[in-house]
């Protein structure tokens, strides 16, 4: 083989054998992204019923990709494995019927973490046999509080918020007895809520504010929340509410507002 030959050919050999190792060296060093999992106990509304054979349900928000827990055993155990590191809606599957989370829950990698959820049925209609004083209960929505007072030239509402949050940005549901001759049924979005003159975010139970609406309402109308929002479900039509009981795992939830703003809440 004559000089030149060789010369052009060193080269060509030095760099085949660097890709080589270069490759062989990556493939030692690269790992696989730790994963995570989730245990825990499914009740029944009650919250001390184990609900045996309920299928836990987790959608990752970035991948969609959706995993289900083995049926729960005697005493609402549920196991989820394999989970990777990212935020997850969750829900639950049953006879009854299909339950949306009104959260989202943080899964660490590599991480063990716990959840107890509590499965609470949602009428469609009002019973015929409810206390007048009691609010209806209706699929979909979560009660949170009523209007103590309406002035109709602000078209702004008080309300006291009996259990619960509202966030600004939710969708809200406000209803009235028709049996005290309210025709209240509207849904609109949360724009705007104040308290002691200051707008603010966020709701909480045991409190009054004032919240501006879109359309009249009467004193004592009930106040619902529809959904959470920024958040999308799993179940398009459940029959009810996944409730968080206690977790070990960080749970989020998100709203939009002009600008989109991302604010988050760790529940104690």
């Amino acid at each position: 083989m004559s000089l030149r030959k060789k010369e052009f050919l060193l080269p060509q050999t030095l760099a085949l054998a660097f890709l080589f190792l270069a490759a062989t060296l990556s493939g030692l060093w690269a790992k696989p992204l730790p994963e995570g999992s989730l245990t825990g106990y499914v009740y029944q509304n009650d919250g001390t019923t184990p609900a045996q054979g309920a299928v836990v349900v987790l959608k990752n928000m970035s991948s969609g990709a959706t995993h289900r827990s083995e049926p729960a055993s005697a005493l609402g155990f549920f196991k989820l494995e394999s989970l990777e590191r990212g935020l997850y809606m969750f829900g639950a599957v049953t006879e009854q019927g299909e339950f949306n989370g009104r959260d989202i829950i943080g899964i660490e990698g590599d991480t063990a973490a716990r959840l107890s959820i509590a499965l609470e049925v949602q009428a469609e209609t009002q019973a015929k046999t409810r206390d007048p004083k009691t609010p209806p209960a209706i699929r979909g929505e979560k009660f949170v509080g009523r209007v103590t007072n309406f002035d109709e030239s602000k078209m702004e509402a008080e309300i006291f918020v009996e259990q619960g949050e509202m966030l600004l940005g939710d969708s809200v549901h406000l209803f009235g007895d028709k049996e005290r001759g309210s025709e209240t049924d509207f849904y609109q979005e949360v724009r705007k809520i104040l308290q002691n003159g200051v707008e603010i975010d966020k709701a909480v139970a045991g409190q009054y504010y004032v919240l501006l609406l879109e359309n009249p309402a009467l004193e004592l109308d009930w106040l619902y929340v529809k959904e959470k929002a920024g958040l999308g479900v799993i179940f398009l039509t459940p029959c009810g509410i996944a409730n968080i009981l206690a977790a070990t795992t960080t749970i989020v939830y998100t709203y939009i507002k002009e600008p989109p703003e991302t604010s988050v809440y760790r529940h104690r």
